[in-house]
């Protein structure tokens, strides 16, 4: 079986899919897959070797890059097609494909249903995995997911594996990530959360990861690592891989590394963490805390992150 994935952003919702094809793989081992992805995004589909053929969505491109999307969609005859965004653009993909089988989700917008010979629901507010999941039965797969991408084990980064060993040595790694997709998502005490951390914990090493401006922060410690807009996605999975502790706002690597199955602490200011939390929820290496951005919650965060080091 041949099976397109369209799935071109953002990066939480990309995660949230290689979850649910992850286990389509498990559970079908010879289907070969496609994948179409944004260009910001390609590194880490690129590098789990998910997908067989990785294809480019040029977000910015021009009517040039579209015709080369639409002839490289095009090279192949699919069994199925899977629209996972349920987007105009997405939509446009899922026409061009060739297909006899052009599934999307029901709650698909901009007109992209009708690019599709059937829809999937999943009744009632639920995690985006669990929405997603409902294109497994269509290949008949069962819906269970473990929440885990066994493919982003293999992403490695040769130039932080040397960080790892050099600078890190010992300690035991904390990744923080203070931006989202969404300034409203945003938690505005990681710094202060920072320093209390590395007063209160012993042998941990903390490395800030993002792409936002490092101007503005005063952290001073030889534990403390400034590292945005310094490395790829991929080199931030490969961080995370290696973490004793990810903390994060509701953002594309809190789902990284939930998939990596790794100790995870999502903060929320705006989403609920029941349907874009960590997944799943029950497991013991997933916590989540609702806040409402007051100084106060630093000693809370820097607590409850402190606990979970203690147990690795």
């Amino acid at each position: 079986m041949r099976l397109l994935v369209i799935k071109p952003s953002s990066l939480g919702d990309i995660i949230h899919a290689m979850v649910v094809i992850s286990e389509l793989r498990a559970q079908l081992p010879n289907c070969v897959i496609d994948w179409v992805v944004g260009d910001r995004f390609f590194d880490i589909v690129d590098q789990s070797k998910i997908a067989s053929r990785v294809i480019i969505y040029e977000r910015h491109g021009n009517l040039a890059s579209i015709f080369r999307l639409i002839s490289e969609i095009r090279r192949e005859t699919y069994d199925y097609v899977f629209d996972m965004q349920g987007l105009a653009r997405s939509g446009l993909m899922t026409f061009f494909s060739k297909s006899t089988n052009k599934i999307g989700r029901k709650d698909a917008r901009e007109l992209a249903w009708l690019a599709y010979t059937e829809t999937v629901d999943y009744p009632g507010p639920a995690h985006a995995i669990d929405i997603l999941s409902a294109f497994l039965p269509v290949v008949g797969c069962s819906r269970k997911v473990s929440g885990l991408v066994d493919e982003l084990e293999s992403i490695y980064s040769q130039i932080f594996d040397e960080f790892l060993k050099n600078e890190i040595g010992p300690n035991r790694l904390v990744c923080v990530f203070p931006e989202s997709q969404c300034s409203g998502k945003e938690w505005l005490f990681f710094s202060e959360m920072i320093e209390k951390l590395l007063q209160q914990t012993k042998r941990i090493a903390i490395v800030l990861l993002g792409n936002k401006p490092c101007a503005g922060d005063k952290i001073r410690s030889p534990l403390f690592f400034d590292l945005r807009g310094k490395t790829t996605l991929a080199d931030a999975a490969f961080l995370i891989k290696r973490a004793q502790l990810t903390i994060a706002n509701d953002s594309g690597p809190l789902h990284i590394s939930a998939a990596l199955g790794r100790n995870t602490l999502g903060l929320f200011t705006a989403t609920d963490p029941l349907r874009f939390g960590p997944y799943p929820p029950t497991r013991h290496t997933n916590r989540t805390l609702s806040l409402k951005n007051s100084p106060g919650e630093v000693d809370i965060v820097a607590k409850i992150a402190a606990e979970m080091l203690a147990k690795t």
